[in-house]
């Protein structure tokens, strides 16, 4: 067997990590890389900025199954020069993304062990820092850190908790609160950017569509979907062009593919190919798991939930609704207006302000 330069370097990584002092030097900019066992998995973990503040952010990464390392690496989010001066982010590659490290299998619980190595990795980072651990999920991760506090409760490592632009309804087992949450989006969109005089014609036409349609439904005949594709028009025209995704520039590419974490498994391996890929085995995890119902277990932690007002996959009026269904009475809600669902570059400073905030 043909040992490679860079198996060696993984190997003795491992044996340092498993064999080294428990705790890790801390310091003002700090940049440590390593992998974190659970079973015969290995979790590669990049811990970055501030460990000196004993604060560690500990981040899920959205997707479902999107490149965490990848999205450090070109700093996407742009803390590097904002949170990570004040606090240090633990950045972690959920199973199946990024290149695989030990054995992984999947299977129909791949959520369960996705909360069960987010409880590995908070409490490695609390003892080998001394730090105070707090979870930060955005998107799908915003859900699985709620799904995290639904399963450990008060044997959870996180002294805090942040869901960023997490959505709880799916299109199967919550379908009609969700269409129901979003039609109210749109309308409330409409009324507030008529007020705001901004594409008035347009906006009134939305107001007469949702006038002729009070629900938002899959109808009989050919065309099952077109309310539910005319209300996703409406989004992608008068929304999400202000509102979208960043755009990655060359330079992006470039430093992803310099990273040890070759982007390529992640996004064309064979866990996203087929029926049964990583992708599809989340999502109907989900949809059996059916989390909208089981909020009141939230019932004693601090969780900030936060969302942009103009988030057309976690809309404000979702996360509301989140919000009053968890009894907790240190739970706390942010609409950030001028926002979509990349919250974190759309409107950053007020982003940071919010959860240094909360940390503190």
């Amino acid at each position: 067997m043909k040992i490679t330069f860079a198996t060696i370097l993984f190997l003795a990584c491992i044996f340092l990590l498993s064999c080294s002092k428990e705790k890790f030097r801390t310091e003002l900019e700090a940049s440590d890389t390593f992998h974190i066992q659970n079973g015969d998995y290995e979790i590669p973990v990049w811990v970055r900025g501030n460990t000196a503040s004993k604060k560690i952010i500990l981040f899920v990464q959205g997707g479902p199954a999107g490149n965490t390392m990848d999205f450090a690496t070109i700093d996407y989010p742009g803390w590097k020069n904002t949170l990570e001066k004040d606090y240090a982010i633990a950045y972690y590659e959920q199973r199946g993304t990024g290149n695989r490290q030990g054995n992984f299998s999947l299977g129909e619980s791949v959520l369960d062990i996705y909360v069960q190595d987010l409880h590995v990795v908070s409490a490695f980072l609390k003892k080998a820092y001394g730090a105070e651990i707090i979870m930060m999920g955005h998107s799908f991760g915003g859900g699985l850190t709620l799904r995290y506090m639904i399963h450990y409760g008060e044997q959870g490592i996180p002294e805090k908790y942040i869901s960023l632009n997490g959505p709880v309804t799916t299109d199967e087992s919550s379908f009609v609160l969700r269409w129901q949450f979003r039609r109210d989006f749109l309308m409330n969109s409409a009324n507030l950017e008529i007020s705001r005089g901004n594409n008035v014609e347009k906006w009134n036409e939305v107001l007469i569509w949702l006038d002729a349609n009070p629900v938002i439904e899959k109808i009989s005949g050919d065309e099952p979907y077109k309310l539910l594709n005319q209300w996703n028009n409406y989004v992608e025209e008068l929304i999400y062009v202000y509102y979208g995704e960043r755009d990655l520039k060359f330079k992006d590419y470039m430093q992803i593919f310099r990273t040890p974490y070759n982007p390529i498994p992640a996004y064309l391996g064979a866990d996203f190919g087929g029926d049964d890929n990583l992708g599809s085995l989340i999502l109907k995890d989900e949809e059996g798991y059916e989390m909208i119902t089981k909020l009141a277990a939230i019932d004693h932690q601090k969780l900030l939930l936060v969302t942009g007002r103009f988030d057309d996959i976690c809309v404000p009026e979702e996360l509301q609704y989140v919000y009053d269904q968890i009894p907790s009475p240190l739970k706390q809600i942010e609409i950030v207006d001028y926002a979509g669902h990349e919250i974190f570059t759309h409107q950053p400073e007020k982003l940071n302000q919010i959860i240094k905030a909360f940390i503190q």
